[in-house]
């Protein structure tokens, strides 16, 4: 290959070395082949823990990615032919060079063919023919590719699920970097999903941070997040009414934390002024016998009626709690009762400061039912407050 083309292959490299140092968490590995005399070589690149470990005829580690993409071009230059293939997560960049031409291409990455059948025919925005190594992971995939009948509605609701969130990340990009916590995360499915979704579907990067306080459930989400090679993801093993560990978070995610934790995650967000928050909440058993509203004696005198205005009255005062915050809030059911009758989403995002009149609003309903609810006395944890 004629010499010239090294300051061509050079610049081009140059634009892979500071892709990588801008997402080093998406990057999956390297192919090259090279060609002389209609023979091909093979060689490939893999991070290891000494840096970046480059397999041709022998193996050498480098501590940047620059001086990895230098000793490759050095052996392009060699050949009649080479191509560079540079994978991350979603996407892969091959540099092309011979006597004649040098260039650059991009091309999304193809999943495994899955078979849809099953599902209702719509343009799903996670495509289960591009995302098939996730919906294997999470366990949505019979042994030979096609979605579990038992998974089919789990696979709609979550679909469903992202339809709802989508808007809240329009007009973001890749520059903007995300931080995204995962409170009671469990095995974390939806934080996986959310994750495929913003650097796949919409080169969106994000660091997602998960906090449970079961060992079991942490040590699955790593497990998945490793299979999955999900490398910008962390798992905390710890109580979450007492992490702060990541200020200023942008979005908190809450769903279907048990018993009080709806709150303690809700609490966290508010406390550190979450700019997006996303809510599925679940158990409403707290102030069901705390609540006090005489004037509806006649009806919640039955427990059963009483039970059911327990539930509205235990979201309405969480939305409230993130009104008062200065959050825009919106709810809607993701899915349907018959599905589960935990089936509001909550959707909040943070315009201003405060909200006077709403703040108002809310302490005088906290004052009428006669309740100090959890959501209240988590977001004053630690004496942190806007008031």
């Amino acid at each position: 290959m004629k010499l010239q083309n090294k300051a061509k292959i050079t610049m081009l490299f140059s634009g892979i070395a500071a892709r990588y140092a801008e997402n080093p968490e998406y990057f999956i590995g390297a192919d090259v082949e090279f060609v002389s005399g209609g023979k091909k070589y093979t060689g490939s690149v893999r991070e290891t823990a000494e840096g970046l470990e480059y397999s041709f005829l022998d193996k050498r580690v480098f501590d940047t990615a620059e001086k990895m993409l230098a000793a490759v071009c050095e052996d392009m230059l060699k050949y009649d032919s080479a191509v560079f293939s540079y994978r991350e997560r979603g996407k892969t960049t091959s540099v092309f060079a011979d006597d004649r031409n040098v260039k650059i291409t991009s091309a999304e990455t193809e999943g495994e063919y899955i078979d849809t059948a099953q599902l209702r025919a719509k343009d799903y925005i996670i495509n289960p023919r591009r995302a098939g190594k996730l919906m294997r992971v999470l366990g949505y995939l019979t042994e030979d590719g096609k979605i579990k009948n038992d998974k089919i509605r789990k696979y709609n609701q979550t679909e469903r699920f992202i339809e709802l969130i989508a808007p809240m990340f329009d007009g973001l990009s890749e520059k903007d970097g995300l931080c995204v916590v995962d409170c009671a995360c469990g095995k974390s499915y939806l934080s996986f999903v959310l994750n495929y979704y913003l650097w796949e579907v919409k080169r969106i990067k994000a660091k997602f941070i998960g906090i449970d306080i079961s060992e079991n459930v942490i040590t699955e989400s790593r497990r998945m997040a490793d299979e999955l090679g999900y490398k910008n993801m962390e798992f905390i093993c710890e109580d979450l009414r007492f992490y702060d560990g990541e200020k200023s978070p942008d979005v908190v995610i809450s769903l279907h934390a048990c018993d009080t934790a709806t709150d303690m995650a809700l609490g966290y967000a508010v406390r550190n002024g979450a700019k997006k928050i996303i809510c599925v909440p679940c158990c409403h058993k707290e102030l069901l016998d705390k609540y006090r509203k005489d004037d509806l004696e006649p009806i919640i005198k039955h427990g059963v009626m009483r039970a059911r205005l327990n539930d509205i009255l235990t979201d309405g005062i969480r939305m409230a709690k993130l009104e008062a915050e200065g959050y825009s809030v919106s709810c809607v059911e993701y899915c349907s009762p018959l599905d589960t009758p935990k089936n509001l989403l909550i959707r909040a995002e943070k315009t201003k400061k405060g909200d006077a009149a709403a703040r108002k609003a809310y302490y005088g309903l906290l004052d009428e039912l006669c309740v100090t609810p959890s959501v209240e006395l988590y977001s004053l944890l630690n004496g942190i407050s806007e008031e």
